[in-house]
């Protein structure tokens, strides 16, 4: 894990060395090992690297030689066996690193095969001197950032927004800003909340040459791995035998993302996947490291925790988090993670065990995000299975109702979304809906009604999932420390979008989970884990990494005052004091969420002054 930033200019301008060591200063957290640029007329780039294979100066970026500069951020977990179609080819690859690899691999077989062929999570910058043709590369599911924007001097582009900002001027959207209350700031592959900035789509690339508009080329895309055949062959398997392939694949993926020459650990909650990552993990590295968030008080889990390690018997350690410390961390969070805290407030507590982890030495761990996605660890997903039942009652109504003319519109209006609703899409271009088409069409192979339940998998890699990646590299990277996603293997991928969905839940006698009775979701996880870990943490419930967030914020009158959303709402002292006076205290702090993103970003204030602004005016309430 490292930070990437650079600049393309329009001919017959020269980037200049200030302008590349303010962008690196800004990232210097994702890599604090070794900070170098590359600078030739109107080309630049930076690295900042977060040393994890070769450890040595070989390691160091950017790669370079007469023609061709790379800087990279990520690993390329099959760096190995592209090494050995070098070696065989007689290229000599320079160091031991998978950056060394990737170097090699792109001067010979150039982007498009190189993207095909690597299988890892990555952004990086590839540059041809001769040609003044530059290569923008993102991840199949955009697991590493890569941020750009275009304007008249040239192209800019990073990992964090906040490098781009140093280089040239970056305003906030004030509507997608605003909308970003509803949750969305953080969940598209392709827009971000500030004006004319852009992320590179997953499984994308941009080509980009002086004086001319970017093009985006698509590389990957989830889609294409929906297979109807193999789908068949998963459907007429054994339970037995789908679980044998499922821990099969996963026990390949976490093999094969320990490799490290310097420590790692696996963050754990108690949960069914962390559990069985950790599991897995253990089993290559005696000594690997536990590292947990102990929400101090009725949300702890560290009961659950401290069960596993029973069995695991390897180093715990526990970060403590207290009520108090939402209000203090907030804006110093939301500094790092460039969109106000409204989906993941737990990106606080996040933010604390990932400290705790870099205090001890360690420089990459595993985590169990991707399961849920995959396996319809989300209730959205299983409640479906009692729609139909569950609105009998409401249905039967309609139909006597409907036997007099007009009655049944007038109880029962239609509803077709709110205008809230619709500008809150349209400010996303309505991402959702257009990828929705043309999922359907990919699972058209399927009987219609079971096109949408299949579906949700694909949606919530492309939205949820998002958001969860977005929160593990900026809370991670606010200490120095990479998260690796061994649930997000290429193979694993494919295996889970094409899994019927009669593995992936199943039924039981006795009740479950409140929400889907006598449904268990994660079946498949769950199985898989079943004889090595205790019954308890195999059927846990999902908690979803519970903490006090914004249902415990009170907020005061004049908290608002001489803020960015008063002045984005032209908001008077009376309206914003009858606005706390009357409204949801759970919509007001996420209000707050976005306010301190406007004071940090649009305003420039300092995360300490936000923060004796939040202790004067903001309470935590605990039950």
């Amino acid at each position: 894990m490292c930070g990437i930033a650079g600049a393309l200019l329009v001919r017959g301008n020269q980037v200049s060395e200030s302008m590349l060591n303010a962008m690196g200063r800004t990232q210097q957290h994702r890599g604090p090992d070794n900070f170098a640029i590359f600078r030739q007329g109107n080309f630049g780039c930076t690295h900042n690297r977060l040393s994890i294979l070769d450890l040595s100066a070989a390691g160091n970026q950017p790669f370079c030689n007469e023609r061709y500069v790379l800087v990279y951020n990520g690993e390329i977990y099959n760096y190995l066996v592209l090494k050995e179609t070098l070696t065989e080819l007689g290229i000599e690859v320079r160091g031991t690193s998978d950056t060394a690899v990737l170097f090699a691999y792109l001067i010979h077989f150039g982007v498009k095969e190189t993207l095909k062929a690597i299988k890892g999570m990555f952004a990086f910058s590839f540059f041809d001197v001769q040609e003044q043709v530059l290569y923008l590369c993102r991840d199949r599911l955009g697991i590493k950032p890569l941020v750009w924007t275009h304007h008249a001097t040239g192209l800019y582009w990073a990992s964090e927004v906040k490098a781009l900002k140093t280089a040239v001027s970056i305003q906030l959207d004030p509507i997608k800003t605003l909308f970003s209350a509803t949750g969305l700031g953080d969940h598209s592959n392709e827009y971000t909340i500030f004006a004319d900035v852009w992320q590179v789509p997953p499984g994308s690339y941009l080509e980009c040459r002086p004086e001319q508009p970017p093009q985006t080329i698509e590389y990957y895309n989830i889609l294409h791995d929906i297979d109807a055949s193999y789908y068949h062959e998963l459907s007429q398997m054994s339970r037995a035998a789908v679980t044998d392939r499922f821990l099969g694949i996963l026990k390949r993926s976490v093999k094969g993302m320990l490799m490290s020459d310097a420590p790692m650990g696996t963050f754990v909650s108690g949960g069914i996947d962390s559990n069985l990552i950790a599991l897995l993990a253990a089993q290559h590295d005696p000594q690997l490291a536990l590292f947990t968030a102990n929400v101090v008080g009725k949300y702890s889990e560290m009961a659950d925790v401290e069960l596993l390690n029973q069995t695991l018997k390897h180093p715990l350690h526990e970060a403590r988090f207290h009520s108090e410390m939402m209000v203090r961390e907030w804006a110093r969070v939301t500094y790092h993670y460039e969109v106000p805290l409204i989906t993941h407030t737990n990106a606080i507590p996040f933010s604390v065990v990932a400290a705790l982890a870099c205090k001890t030495g360690v420089k990459a761990v595993l985590t169990g995000e991707g399961s849920d996605e995959l396996f319809q660890g989300y209730p959205e997903g299983l409640v479906r299975r009692y729609k139909k039942a569950a609105s009998a009652p409401v249905n039967w109504l309609k139909a006597v109702y409907g036997v007099v003319p007009g009655l049944k519109g007038y109880l029962f209006p239609e509803s077709n979304g709110s205008v809230t609703g619709f500008l809150n899409l349209s400010t996303q271009g309505f991402e959702r809906q257009r990828l929705r088409e043309q999922g359907y069409q990919a699972y058209s192979f399927l009987p219609k009604k079971e096109i949408p339940n299949h579906y949700l998998t694909i949606r919530m890699i492309r939205e949820g999932l998002v958001a969860l990646l977005h929160r593990n590299d900026r809370m991670g990277m606010i200490a120095s420390i990479e998260s690796r996603f061994p649930f997000l293997d290429e193979e694993m991928i494919r295996f889970a979008v094409n899994l019927p969905l009669k593995w992936k839940s199943k039924w039981s006698l006795r009740p479950h989970n409140f929400k889907h009775p006598f449904l268990i979701d994660k079946a498949i996880v769950r199985q898989a884990a079943q004889s090595a870990l205790p019954h308890k943490l195999v059927y846990k419930n999902k908690n979803g990494f519970p903490m006090y967030g914004h249902r415990h914020i009170r907020t005061k009158p004049g908290y608002f005052a001489n803020g960015y959303v008063a002045e984005l709402l032209k908001l008077t002292p009376t309206a914003e004091a009858y606005m706390i006076r009357t409204q949801s205290p759970y919509y007001l702090a996420k209000l707050v969420s976005v306010d301190i993103f406007g004071r940090l970003f649009e305003f420039e204030e300092s995360p300490e002054q936000i923060t004796e602004h939040l202790m004067n005016h903001v309470t935590m309430t605990v039950e």
